[in-house]
């Protein structure tokens, strides 16, 4: 399957990581959400990129002073924090692009995963961060059966100590680095990929010409009228 991956849902629509964010763009046919997970003051999990409040909610707070009932009582304009279990409740057939932004929050989101039949088997981690690399290391050690990503940056490739610890089943550089990167090596050694966010259309018919297995955008909707 194509992975036709939203970023945080349908953001130039709605607020990003927010329940109609993410209906919005698995109506317009989004095989794949992206979303943040992290963990509140009582131990929930929530939804939300940056760990203060100010960009997206107007809120001077850091996430994790938070419970989630007081997360939930912020005026968002109709929008809410949404709780991790509302997602997993909801998607029944959409592969799930899991960023884990804290180490605490990893044993938690696994848990939850699982709880419900499949939903794990969707769910592919990454942790684009200081620090997610080792978290990945060892989620792959606690649990054999995850299906995880790379995330990649960096204009040289994945070191190969790196690659056999972490054991991604996915590699997801930026589309700048994709050469350096050596894309095509990766696939050829049975990793699948995706590159993004992208949002020029002319990166997106490039990225689909080079072989890609998957694309993140912030417009699903033009991502999806630009693929073959």
């Amino acid at each position: 399957m194509f992975l036709t991956i939203a970023h945080r849902g349908d953001p130039l629509v709605h607020r990003e990581n927010t329940m109609p964010s993410f209906r919005s763009a698995v109506d317009k046919g989004a095989n794949t959400v992206e979303f943040d997970l992290r963990l509140t003051r009582d131990g929930r999990i929530a939804l939300l990129h940056d760990a203060s409040l100010q960009r997206l909610w107007g809120v001077d707070a850091q996430f994790a002073d938070l419970t989630l009932a007081e997360l939930r009582a912020i005026d968002g304009e109709g929008y809410q924090v949404p709780e991790f279990a509302e997602l997993i409740d909801e998607f029944d057939d959409v592969t799930f692009l899991v960023d884990l932004k804290t180490d605490d929050v990893v044993a938690p989101a696994v848990e939850a995963l699982r709880k419900k039949p499949g939903a794990f088997e969707r769910a592919i981690f990454v942790a684009a961060r200081r620090g997610g690399r080792e978290a990945l290391i060892k989620l792959r050690q606690d649990e054999p059966d995850a299906i995880i990503g790379l995330d990649w940056t960096e204009e040289n490739p994945a070191p190969a100590d790196l690659l056999d610890a972490m054991k991604p089943q996915y590699f997801g550089p930026r589309w700048a680095v994709a050469d350096a990167a050596e894309v095509p090596r990766m696939r050829a050694e049975g990793y699948r990929v995706w590159v993004g966010p992208l949002a020029d259309p002319a990166q997106v018919a490039a990225a689909v010409a080079y072989g890609v297995d998957g694309l993140v955008a912030d417009d699903i909707a033009e991502l999806l009228s630009l693929l073959p």
